[in-house]
């Protein structure tokens, strides 16, 4: 008797564990589509800097598991897909080909996006993050206006 007490318990708490974690990352995913992102820092290993480009960095994400934004000096596009609460895998497929005077910066930013394998959000900011790497991008939600 002691022992089926002992199962049940666990059972039941490995559920209410389960029921509290997936509403978080539930909430995390919905935050994650529901705003356009404008980056604001990168923090990597090599160096932590602010980003002041002339047009601002910025991705969306949306339901349909596509993600598209500017990357400083072009557009670009590709999917992305969910595990758990919070890994992410986003696949950049293609992005626009203007020259332009910063285009070392933008490539920078497509190989970080890549890396990125976890996400989170909380206080309204999104975190992209690379740990194998010691790297994050961090991006602050698009206002109305931003996104026009």
């Amino acid at each position: 008797m002691k022992r089926s007490n002992l199962l049940c318990a666990a059972v039941a708490l490995t559920g209410m564990l389960a029921v509290g974690c997936g509403g978080q990352g539930k909430a995390d995913y919905d935050a994650l589509v529901a705003n356009g992102w404008q980056l604001k820092e990168i923090i990597a290993a090599d160096s932590s800097y602010t980003i002041l480009p002339e047009r601002p960095v910025t991705v969306v994400f949306s339901d349909s598991s596509t993600v598209s934004g500017f990357a400083g000096c072009n557009g670009f596009f590709g999917t992305f897909s969910t595990i758990g609460q919070s890994e992410i895998i986003i696949e950049p497929k293609g992005r626009m080909m203007a020259m332009c005077p910063d285009i070392e910066f933008e490539d920078r930013f497509m190989a970080l996006l890549e890396q990125v394998t976890s996400y989170t959000v909380l206080d309204g900011k999104l975190s992209l993050n690379d740990t194998e790497n010691g790297m994050t991008l961090l991006f602050d939600p698009q206002t109305k206006e931003e996104t026009k």
